[in-house]
Formats: C-alpha cells, structure tokens, sequence
C-alpha cells in the first residue's frame, strides 16, 4: 500500500500526517444504520494520551495505527458492528417494553372510567329492585340495569374484538365484492346516528367499478367504525362526504368530516389503541378510543392501508384496498407460475 493512500473503515479514517500515521477511533452511534463514526479528524499518534483519552471518554471502542493488522482490526469491526447491534436490539426491546407499560396503563384508567357508570347502574337499580312491590316501577329499574349490562358488555364486546383483529387470529372468509356497495352499506348503517345528530352523508361514488376480495362483516365494520367518528365529530348542520375512487391499482375511499379537526402532531396518536387526541377522563364524548385502531387492525388484515389527514376543516379518513384481479388474469399468472 503506497504512503499516502487512505485506508477507509467504516466511516473513520486513517491517514499520514505530519510524518506520522493518524490513528482512529470507531464507537457505536444511537440511530439504527450508523454504526462507526469519526470523533474528530484523528488522533495525531499513539503517543498523543491526552486525546486518546479523551476519545475513550466519549465512547470509542478501539484505536488503530500504522502499520495496520488488518486480521485484528476486522475482528474488532465485527465486535464494534455486533454489539452496535446488540445495543439497538436492547434500545427496542425497552422502547417496546415502555410501550406496552403505558397501554396496560391507558387500558387500567379507561377500564376503570368506563365501567364504573355501567356497573354503578347494575348495582343500584339491582338493589332498588329488592324493595319494590309496584309492577311499573319494577319493570322501569329492570330497564335500567338492563341497558348498563348491554353497555358493559358492549364495551367488552370491542375489547376482545380488537384483540383478535389485532394479534391475526381473527379468521377472515374473502370474497369478491364491488367496493362501492361495500361502502354504501356501511353508510346506511350509521345513517340513523346522522340523523340524531343531524348530520348528512354524501356519497360520491366512482364511474368505474371497483372490485375486492374481503370479509363483508369485518370490512363492513371497519368502514362503520370510521363513517360513525366522522358523524360523532361533525357539528350538526354539517356533512360527511364519502368519495371512493380508483388510484395507483388501489381502490380508495375518502372519509371528510367538518368537524373541528385534530392537531397533526396528535394524529398518530389516535390509531394507538385506548387513546385518543385529548384525555379520556375529561373529554366530552365517552368511548375506549378503539374506533379507529380497531378500523386500521381490520383494513391492514385485508392487505390494507388507513391513514389520517387534516382536512381543513376537519378529519379526513383515506382507506386504500388492494383490488381484485380480473379471473382471467389471475388464471394466466398462475400458469406462467
């Protein structure tokens, strides 16, 4: 190797200065992809402790210098690069970990909000109904604690709902559908919560026909999921506006409430399950904040994508499907497979 040439490890140099060989330091950055990086523009010489010693206080691993053992300089790369990346794995784990601590945090505190008027419910008309002697006020205090266990139940209902959607073990049975019925069913079942509120739901559906393979139900109740949180956010007097269109080989519906909108930094917030963009304990509108992760579980196990955006007023909600290959053109992939 000629005197000048410069020898490239990672991303560290080494080179002759001065009439002495630079020497160079590798330590493992905190972001996943770098793994070697330069402290400074080297290390003078091996005789230099001063900046050796201050390059192994901010974390260098290892010094070179000149002449080279490449054997021994590539095993201290290997070491560098496996525990960068060991480094990274522990990073991830305790990040998820954290995460995990803070769902089974959110789900504690909603659990214990949302069951409580429920279940307070049961538990005193339940104990009214011991004293009660009178056949209308019987059945009125049964009513009651009918209604709150149908509620508590309902809420359990979309618990292990969304487990199931979210962990792949719910069983999806696919079929060919034309994506915009699929849509239009899902508009009709929540045109009576419209009503109450006193919002209207237009519908703009494609020229063309857009054809899928999914699960009705479970398509069907996604679709739902996002119609009913654009009605629930949607000030009366408004609309909600439904288009559905194809783009990029994908068939895509477009749900725009006007509404208030959310904040753009708290948007990836609301698809985290059992949260939502303001707390649960004080906002106005009960609820698990299983609406729309549950929505995404269900879209994404259909080959999916759910993604939210300001709209300017308000929410819009764009789902996109993967369309269904025409069976003629499906049978002559298969062959040429």
């Amino acid at each position: 190797m000629a005197e000048d040439d410069h020898i490239v490890a990672g991303a560290a140099w080494l080179r002759p200065k001065a009439g002495r060989w630079s020497g160079f330091f590798c330590y493992p950055l905190c972001y996943p992809g770098a793994i070697f990086a330069p402290f400074s523009k080297g290390i003078t010489s091996r005789e230099d402790i001063f900046a050796i010693d201050r390059a192994y206080e901010v974390g260098a691993t290892s010094f070179v210098s000149k002449p080279v053992n490449w054997r021994l300089l590539g095993y201290q790369l290997r070491y560098v690069m496996r525990t960068s990346r060991m480094e990274a794995e522990v990073r991830a784990a305790h990040d998820e970990a954290r995460r995990a601590a803070d769902l089974r945090e959110s789900l504690i505190a909603l659990l214990q909000h949302e069951t409580r008027t429920p279940l307070h419910g049961i538990i005193g008309f339940a104990e009214l109904l011991k004293g009660v002697g009178d056949p209308a006020t019987l059945a009125s205090h049964a009513g009651h604690v009918l209604d709150a266990a149908r509620e508590l139940n309902e809420k359990l209902r979309r618990i292990f709902y969304y487990s199931q959607a979210s962990t792949g073990t719910l069983a999806l049975q696919l079929e060919a559908s034309p994506f915009g019925e699929v849509v239009e069913e899902a508009a009709r079942a929540v045109r009576s919560l419209a009503a109450e509120r006193e919002v209207a739901i237009e519908l703009r559906t494609a020229d063309e026909p857009l054809e899928i393979a999914c699960d009705l139900r479970h398509l069907g109740g996604a679709l739902q999921e996002l119609l009913a949180n654009a009605v629930a956010h949607a000030p009366a007097g408004t609309r909600v506006v439904v288009e559905t269109a194809r783009e990029n080989c994908k068939a895509v519906a477009r749900i725009r409430d006007e509404g208030p909108g959310i904040a753009s930094n708290a948007l990836a917030r609301c698809l985290e399950p059992f949260a939502q963009a303001t707390d649960a304990m004080t906002r106005p509108q009960g609820g698990l904040g299983l609406g729309l992760p549950l929505a995404r579980s269900l879209i994404e196990r259909h080959g999916g994508h759910l993604a939210l955006r300001c709209a300017e007023p308000g929410l819009e909600a764009l789902v996109a499907l993967p369309l269904r290959a025409p069976a003629g053109q499906a049978a002559s992939r298969s062959e040429a497979a």
